[in-house]
């Protein structure tokens, strides 16, 4: 057998020192200690697994001192290589303090089954509105919408663009959901394209039931869409229909007062007058609702 040459015995020791010192750095190593203490691994680990532990620091680094997920460093944001131990070390792709916190907040969303709600409107709720420089007005009509939500009615909140519709609407529709309801929370133009698309395979009618069914609902924007005889005759006013004989909470948001939308159901894309098919939206909205202005500056600017 060939015996090693002195540069290979070198190389063998200088391996073994920078080992040494690598394992004496770790034992001083606050996040190490921290590590082994918080999953109570042995400290003999340290000596079996240093250059692993090593990667594990450089993995780690970009989270010491992070302020929160707008600052993470990170390949996956809010995600950072963990070590976990069962009696052995196992590698373990783990969230952060930061993104613990945010998906608390909104685990809720399992509990939509029909969302267009922007994600920047999953934490909305009402505790967190600051009303310090509001006017009476809004917080009239905060209140009007927290009591409404709380005793599971219907509104219908209509006003001027910016001024807060939206929001409030989204607030309720959490709060529902963060009570395990299921929920559904769709723009309504938005939703009447969607509709249209799923025609071929209808699957449209699975997203109406979904709409007729949820426990919490909120058609937002509605009177923004173009109107057709189909999404007006063969979507809305089966939803409509549904929600009002069972007594299920529904909630609008429009740019139009009753009257406008009257005129909007009346005129399809066709051109036609048909005066009665929007009577009969414009009836089943307002027996089911309470019909609140909101107006003032654009609120949007203010968040």
């Amino acid at each position: 057998m060939e015996k090693p040459s002195f540069d290979q015995i070198s190389q063998t020791e200088k391996q073994k020192k920078d080992t040494e010192r690598l394992i004496g750095q770790l034992k001083e190593n606050p996040a190490i200690q921290y590590l082994f203490r918080r999953n109570q691994i042995p400290l003999s680990y340290i000596e079996t697994a240093p250059w692993r532990l090593r990667q594990w620091l450089i993995d780690y680094n970009p989270c010491q001192g992070c302020k929160g997920l707008e600052f993470c460093q990170q390949k996956q944001r809010g995600y950072f290589s963990g070590l976990t131990y069962d009696g052995m070390l196992k590698n373990e792709i783990t969230a952060c303090r930061y993104m613990k916190a945010e998906l608390k907040t909104r685990a809720h969303k399992e509990n939509y089954i029909v969302s267009d709600l922007p994600d920047r409107l999953l934490t909305a709720s009402f505790r967190s509105i600051q009303t310090a420089n509001e006017e009476e007005d809004y917080l009239l009509v905060l209140h009007q919408a927290m009591r409404l939500s709380n005793e599971y009615r219907s509104l219908y909140l209509y006003g001027t663009m910016g001024s807060g519709k939206t929001y409030l609407a989204a607030c309720a529709c959490n709060e529902h959901a963060r009570n395990g309801e299921k929920v559904a929370f769709v723009h309504y133009p938005t939703f009447c394209q969607r509709m249209a698309s799923l025609v071929s395979t209808g699957e449209y009618r699975d997203e109406i039931r979904r709409m007729q069914y949820a426990e919490f609902a909120v058609i937002d924007d509605i009177g923004a869409e173009s109107v057709t005889e189909w999404n007006r005759d063969s979507i809305l006013l089966p939803v409509l229909n549904y929600r009002y004989e069972n007594n299920l909470p529904t909630w609008f948001t429009s740019n139009c007062d009753i009257a406008s939308l009257r005129v909007h159901y009346t005129f399809s894309n066709r051109g036609r007058q048909e005066e009665l098919k929007a009577a009969r939206i414009i009836e089943r909205i307002t027996s089911m609702c309470t019909l609140v202005t909101l107006t003032g500056e654009d609120r949007r600017k203010m968040r």
